[in-house]
């Protein structure tokens, strides 16, 4: 299963590798020929996807394989690794968009004169937004079907492109028809393009950098998983949460408090059920470490359902199953 989606998330990154190939060379040449920093700054945008492109396929291939002995979480981290590369590839280029559409402002403001952008940049624009809204339509449903984070970078990618193109056709447009006075509005869309690029770039490389450092599920996601384990007959409380992605799957562990004079294989039994209803939240490939512990004779030194996070031991209780598909 995990090769599947593998391989399925695999192919929408050819397909927009493909496309981005094209459109780099068709935005470049469109760029530098008709005289438009807008279009060149598009195509260097379109080539810095070309890259991510590529490391997003290099990484669904890697993140395909099965648990090995180096992994036992398997190698959901590559895609995260992926996004965040992504991302930060995004970052690095509107920084330097910026710069360059900078620079020619510059050059008006101290009285200098821009060239004319020639229609064959116009018309490159045109295209871009038609392919890279296809793109974004395409890549955001492959992600969802997938629960893919890294695609779902590269379906905004596309939705980014997009609305980069739409600011460079605006911008080109107005610089050839307005006149020389309104040349200046060709730079001024491709700051339009850096600004699109970065509002999109940044929470993407900021969440995927949080899951490379171990963050944890929202608040928000926490509160589900504990009240789904307070709703497991036989759980008399629950804490000492640690919630984390894995790539695409979920890592959980949690301590639950049972009747302390269960037998073992009681306590097994809640502590089994107790991750089914987490897998029930979070599906199949979900991780789940559960610790049953008894309960103390005064309940009053125990908090039923507390997901503060506080030091965590591991005990002789201690009950970790994996998904049974990925021992295989």
């Amino acid at each position: 299963m995990k090769n599947d989606r593998a391989r399925q998330a695999e192919r929408v990154s050819w397909v927009g590798l493909g496309a981005n190939a094209f459109l780099a060379l068709l935005k470049l040449s469109a760029g530098f020929a008709g005289n438009s920093a807008a279009m060149i700054a598009d195509g260097v945008n379109s080539l810095s996807d070309l890259g991510t492109d590529i490391v997003a396929v290099v990484s669904f291939r890697i993140t395909g394989r099965p648990i090995d002995r180096s992994h036992g979480y398997g190698h959901g981290k590559f895609e995260t690794l992926a996004t965040a590369i992504i991302g930060s590839a995004l970052l690095a280029v509107a920084v330097g968009i910026f710069f360059g559409g900078g620079e020619r402002i510059l050059t008006v403001l101290r009285g200098g004169t821009l060239p004319r952008p020639g229609l064959v940049a116009l018309s490159a624009a045109a295209v871009s937004i038609l392919i890279k809204e296809t793109l974004y339509i395409f890549t955001r449903r492959a992600a969802l079907s997938l629960s893919s984070d890294a695609l779902m970078a590269k379906a905004w990618d596309h939705r980014s492109d997009a609305l980069a193109s739409m600011g460079a056709m605006v911008g080109i447009g107005g610089a050839i028809f307005l006149g020389p006075k309104a040349r200046v509005l060709d730079p001024l869309a491709a700051l339009v393009v850096a600004a699109i690029i970065l509002r999109i770039a940044f929470p993407i490389t900021v969440k995927s950098l949080s899951e490379l450092l171990e963050g944890s599920l929202s608040r928000e996601n926490e509160e589900e998983i504990m009240q789904a384990i307070s709703e497991v007959p036989g759980v008399e409380g629950a804490h000492h949460l640690r919630t984390r992605k894995v790539g695409s799957d979920v890592a959980v562990e949690v301590h639950i408090i049972v009747a302390r004079d269960l037998g073992i294989t009681e306590a097994h039994n809640i502590a089994t059920e107790v991750e089914s209803a987490i897998r029930a939240l979070h599906g199949e490939g979900t991780f789940v470490s559960v610790h049953p512990e008894p309960e103390s004779g005064d309940l009053q030194g125990q908090v039923p359902f507390d997901d503060g996070h506080n030091g965590m031991e591991d005990g002789p209780g201690h009950h970790e199953r994996v998904p049974d598909d990925l021992h295989e």
